[in-house]
C-alpha cells in the first residue's frame, strides 16, 4: 500500500480524523475546523506535524474563521493517548491530508516525524500561538 493510500485507511478508520474532521475534510462548522483548504495543512509541515504529535489545544483560527469549542489528541506515543501512532502512520495520514479536497502541501516523510519527535521530546499540547511562532521556511526566502 502506498504512503498515500495508507494514509488515506488511517484517517477514515483510525478512529479520529473523519470523525471530526469529516469524510469531505469540512469539519463541523463552529466546532471541529476544515482541512480542506487550511492554511494549517498548507502551510509549514512542521507545526502540523508537532499539533498531531502532541495534540492541540485552545483556540484555533483556521482561514480566517476562529474554532474555540475541542481539543485536538495527540497521535505521537503520548501518555494517555489510545493511538500512539509510529512516525510511519503520522507521516501516511499527513501525506493524505496534504494531498486531498485541493490540498497542494508536500509529502511528509516518517524520516521528518522522527526529527521533530527527537527535537520535541515529550511535550504538552500545542497552542495555536506556540506553533505559529515556528518560522515558515517558505516565507523567509
Amino acid at each position: 500500500m502506498t504512503p498515500l493510500a495508507y494514509g488515506k485507511w488511517l484517517y477514515n478508520t483510525g478512529g479520529a480524523c473523519v470523525t471530526c474532521h469529516q469524510q469531505n475534510g469540512q469539519g463541523v462548522p463552529n466546532t471541529f475546523p476544515p482541512l480542506a483548504g487550511s492554511d494549517w495543512v498548507n502551510g509549514p509541515d512542521e507545526r502540523l506535524i508537532r499539533a498531531v504529535l502532541h495534540g492541540l489545544q485552545g483556540p484555533i483560527r483556521v482561514t480566517g474563521i476562529d474554532y474555540n469549542a475541542s481539543a485536538m489528541p495527540g497521535f505521537g506515543q503520548v501518555a494517555g493517548s489510545p493511538f500512539n501512532w509510529s512516525d510511519e502512520k503520522i507521516a501516511s495520514v499527513l501525506t493524505y491530508i496534504h494531498q486531498e479536497w485541493g490540498n497542494k502541501a508536500s509529502h511528509v516523510l516518517a524520516e521528518r516525524v522522527s526529527e521533530i519527535r527527537r527535537e520535541v521530546g515529550d511535550h504538552k499540547p500545542w497552542t495555536q500561538d506556540e506553533l505559529r511562532q515556528i518560522p515558515d521556511p517558505v516565507a523567509a526566502h
